[in-house]
């Protein structure tokens, strides 16, 4: 039988996001740094860490980072449209390394304490309930 640890490292189908998360001092800088913008895009950040097994984002290389930065539709769309979203999405990802929003692993992997906290919530909750199932 899988443990908590083993379970919270699928993916979320759903995490908990605060009615009031705008209200927090990271996103009140992330607002006056990025915009409305940065902060759906922040969300989306979320979204790809919920999605993904582990909870990690690679950020390790510029393909990891080109992956990225189409994800959350950087780019101009024009003849230096990689570079631009590299770049792009670079100084995007560095600005919420600094805020705090986001951190790197020894991998060069991008993740969110928080999230992984919520991740072993569902995995302790998905142990309990294969226990009661036998």
């Amino acid at each position: 039988m899988p443990s908590a640890d083993e379970l919270a490292a699928d993916r979320l189908a759903y995490f908990p996001h605060d009615s009031n998360a705008a209200n927090d001092i990271k996103c009140q800088r992330l607002l006056m740094r990025q915009g409305w913008s940065g902060y759906g895009r922040c969300w989306r950040v979320c979204e790809l860490l919920a999605s993904n097994k582990g909870h990690v984002i690679p950020f390790a290389n510029s393909e990891d980072r080109l992956l990225l930065g189409k994800a959350l539709q950087f780019g101009t769309g024009g003849v230096f449209d990689d570079l631009m979203c590299d770049e792009e999405v670079t100084a995007f990802v560095n600005d919420l390394l600094d805020m705090g929003l986001l951190q790197a692993d020894e991998n060069g992997c991008l993740e969110n304490p928080r999230m992984h906290k919520n991740a072993l919530s569902f995995g302790k909750k998905r142990a309990a309930g294969h226990k009661g199932g036998r």
